[in-house]
């Protein structure tokens, strides 16, 4: 093996081009499986960005199937701006939504190909529909999101529940609950006798305070759903979930064996799984707390992170891309290793058979099926499908570190570091790396852990990276989120710079050579950070916020009153956090 050359940190040569960097790259998202297949989305850029309805059938023999290949139809949802649950199966049929708002179905034929799709909703160009569910011996009764864009304002645009029938030649909606400001996860239970969903109202965010209720379906003499009154008058009740940055709750799923439920909450400050059944209290589904999130927030509709693997065992994630198998009678647990960082999707084929969307540490994202063997001792990959083609030596790629450091008023903060690494080239002795600091959008977001190429391009050059989970950031628990509360544009500042002060101060990075990166909240957080104090040399702000009142004053419903707590209440309430915090795009300074 050649013996490493000492080069200046910063120029080191690397297979990671930009052209590499951009690719053959696609996003994997929305996954849905049955016994016999699977079923996703894929963004495109080389298609515009377009999103492309992919089918897949299980066997050795199977290959991927475009659902939708004609480039005119963008499987996408705009419902809640930020989209999610675009499509689901309605039976043999595939449902889905459109960015433009209608929805379609499409039938798979004997041959193997698709049909043209055929809108199943309403004529209207107002109408916005999103997380369907079919109903469990009528499929073609489709629980759905509704948005009204009648009145396109923020304060106006009306989100309901609907029941949609797509058998009917006429397509037909009908309404199943309204007068919250927000809907999401409709289900029906096993065998369609109750439904559930989750609601929130301003100025909540999802993941600050929502509702989980249940309602029994009204059916008739015949056992079929009433579609003109789907939820029985006065049937619906709240199980859990308040209102007021108290409890959030998110991912509500029905068991395989009727009248049991289970959600995540965070009212023990981390969201974990609990369990509700009929006539009992909501209780935990562990028999102690795991102290770690199992979900995100609600930004996008359709997470899918826990379900039931069989009548006696529960499915979740778990630390550091990990499976977590739960004794539904016994409340014990098993975790289950992966070989991937993370895993953001998880849908059951079989008892046996996970499909999952996941990072590797050190490859790009995948689509991958998982065989849980009987004693649980360990999870068997099949890669399905890869985010992108590109690949190099893994001598070449860097590890996420994951770093706590401390800051303000004796608290942790933390960050995934990520080191110089190029299998040809070391520093020069005596020499320290440059730092590239990365902030997160959200700002309740969070740095991702896996493969980032454009992270990479960095490191194989001989620069140090840090992705920075400033306060406010979300796996943490409630607590560490509610850092930024009434704190942006100070908490996340302090934290980046103290997390640079730590790399400094351990002797891992050149304290005169720090720039700093991040895009929309991220972006903000840069132009702050530059204009206070004198850590960082130069900055990039990627379509960054530079002026709270105007976003405050033109945005979408979803996000109409986010800031609020973030900034420590309205325009009006509190003018000066509006005009003080962040600089002007005026203000840029790079040293």
């Amino acid at each position: 093996m050649t013996a490493k050359q000492a080069t200046p940190y910063g120029s080191w040569s690397t297979p990671i081009t930009t052209t590499l960097v951009t690719s053959s790259a696609i996003s994997l998202a929305e996954l849905a499986a049955t016994p016999s297949s699977l079923i996703w989305v894929e963004s495109r850029p080389e298609e515009a960005g377009r999103s492309a309805l992919v089918y897949q059938k299980l066997g050795s023999d199977s290959k991927a199937e475009e659902v939708t290949p004609d480039q005119k139809w963008n499987v996408r949802t705009r419902v809640h701006e930020y989209g999610g649950a675009s499509f689901a199966l309605s039976g043999e049929d595939v449902v889905f939504s459109t960015v433009e708002g209608p929805v379609y179905k499409v039938s798979r034929k004997a041959s193997g190909s698709w049909s043209e799709p055929v809108q199943v909703s309403p004529p209207s160009d107002v109408l916005r529909f999103a997380n369907f569910h079919a109903h469990p011996t009528s499929p073609s009764l489709l629980l759905t999101v509704v948005e009204d864009h009648t009145n396109d304002k923020p304060s106006t645009v009306v989100n309901t529940l609907g029941l949609l029938d797509v058998s009917s030649p006429s397509p037909a909606l009908h309404p199943i609950a309204s007068g919250a400001d927000f809907y999401s996860t409709p289900q029906w239970s096993p065998s369609g006798k109750y439904l559930s969903w989750i609601q929130w109202n301003h100025p909540d965010m999802p993941w600050e305070g929502s509702e989980l209720w249940v309602a029994q379906v009204n059916r008739g003499a015949d056992g079929k759903v009433v579609v003109e009154q789907a939820v029985l008058e006065g049937s619906a009740r709240k199980i859990a979930g308040e209102k007021g940055n108290v409890e959030s709750v998110s991912q509500a799923r029905w068991a395989l064996e009727e009248d049991t439920l289970v959600f995540l909450s965070d009212r023990t400050d981390f969201y974990e799984l609990y369990r509700f059944e009929e006539g009992k209290n909501v209780e935990l589904l562990l028999s102690e707390p795991t102290n770690s999130d199992v979900g995100s927030p609600d930004w996008t509709l359709g997470a899918s992170t826990h379900a039931p693997l069989d009548t006696s065992t529960w499915i979740s994630k778990a630390k550091d891309g990990n499976l977590r198998l739960i004794n539904l009678s016994s409340k014990s647990s098993t975790v289950v290793p992966t070989p991937y960082a993370a895993i953001t999707e998880l849908r059951v084929i079989s008892s046996t058979q996970l499909a999952v969307l996941a990072s590797p540490p050190d490859a790009p994202a995948l689509l991958a099926i998982l065989a849980i063997d009987g004693s649980a001792s360990t999870a068997t990959p099949t890669i399905i499908k890869l985010s992108s083609s590109a690949s190099v030596d893994k001598d070449y790629i860097s590890v996420a570190e994951h770093i706590s450091y401390p800051t303000r008023n004796d608290l942790e903060a933390y960050a995934l570091y990520y080191p110089p690494l190029n299998k040809r080239h070391v520093g020069k002795e005596g020499e320290l790396p440059p730092l590239v600091v990365k902030c997160h959008g959200g700002p309740t977001g969070s740095a991702r852990q896996g493969l980032d190429w454009n992270t990479q391009f960095f490191t194989s050059r001989g620069f140090a990276v840090v992705d920075v989970n400033y306060g406010g950031s979300t796996g943490y628990g409630r607590d560490y989120r509610n850092r930024l509360a009434g704190q942006w544009g100070i908490v996340d500042v302090e934290d980046t710079i103290a997390c640079v002060e730590h790399l400094i101060s351990t002797g891992q990075v050149d304290k005169k050579r720090v720039a700093i990166t991040g895009g929309s909240a991220g972006g903000y957080t840069v132009l702050a950070a530059l204009c206070k104090g004198d850590v960082f040399g130069a900055g990039t702000s990627h379509y960054g916020i530079s002026d709270l009142k105007m976003l405050a004053d033109d945005t979408h419903k979803f996000e109409s009153q986010y800031l609020f707590a973030l900034l420590g209440g309205t325009p009006k309430e509190v003018p000066e956090n509006y005009r003080g915090k962040v600089p002007s795009s005026s203000a840029f300074l790079l040293r």
